[in-house]
């Protein structure tokens, strides 16, 4: 099981957030997920090709997106999804498909993208497991699912302690267990999953699907 103490529903509380949500992860990134968030984009930059079509689930204010388009991703071949309106009201320039809706309830058919990234999002919601059964359902064979996400790591000092109770004190997420996350998307068919080192309370992982359609 992935889910620990209950969480409850953040999304009004991300609503509120969304005006200064890039200063706050600005810091998260600064002082304890920086090492995470690089083995993702690097993940990303490794894994896409220019007909690949791209998810990006929990966008937020869709600065990976951004950065994407700017070293030459078709924004043709991506869809940003976060269940905060005004998330998506930051990402108004992204000439992108926009969706409001949910990790644990995605509107999309199975095996809808090559590559689907869920950046900061997975510990928000109440419901972790059904939102990773839902990422890995959309991931065509042959395609990845690239996870950043505050992980129940020890921290590597005092900064660290600090991002973690800051996040705790606010209820806007949680802190997964990396091995249990890896041992869930292993029971998924087809999956393999590995983890991308990385230190303090985040991780980084690649799961890829192989296989036939049948």
């Amino acid at each position: 099981m992935l889910s620990q103490a209950p969480l409850r529903d953040a999304v009004d509380q991300y609503e509120k957030l969304a005006p200064r949500y890039d200063k706050l992860h600005h810091r998260w990134l600064r002082h304890a997920g920086g090492e995470a968030q690089a083995a993702l984009e690097g993940l990303v930059r490794a894994l896409a090709t220019p007909t690949s079509k791209f998810l990006d689930a929990g966008c937020g204010t869709g600065n990976l997106a951004r950065g994407l388009i700017a070293e030459g991703m078709s924004p043709n071949m991506m869809t940003l999804l976060d269940p905060s309106a005004a998330m998506l009201a930051r990402c108004a320039d992204i000439r992108v498909p926009k969706i409001q809706g949910r990790l644990e309830s995605l509107p999309f058919e199975d095996g809808a993208f090559d590559l689907v990234t869920c950046a900061w999002a997975l510990e928000t919601v109440p419901n972790p497991h059904l939102a990773l059964v839902e990422l890995c359902r959309v991931v065509r064979v042959g395609g990845a699912l690239c996870l950043a996400f505050c992980a129940d790591e020890p921290a590597r000092g005092l900064a660290d302690g600090l991002m973690r109770q800051a996040l705790l004190y606010r209820g806007t997420g949680r802190f997964l267990s990396r091995s249990q996350l890896m041992q869930t998307i292993e029971t998924f068919e087809d999956f393999e999953v590995r983890a991308i080192p990385s230190h303090g309370p985040a991780s980084t992982l690649l799961a890829k699907r192989s296989g036939a359609i049948t």
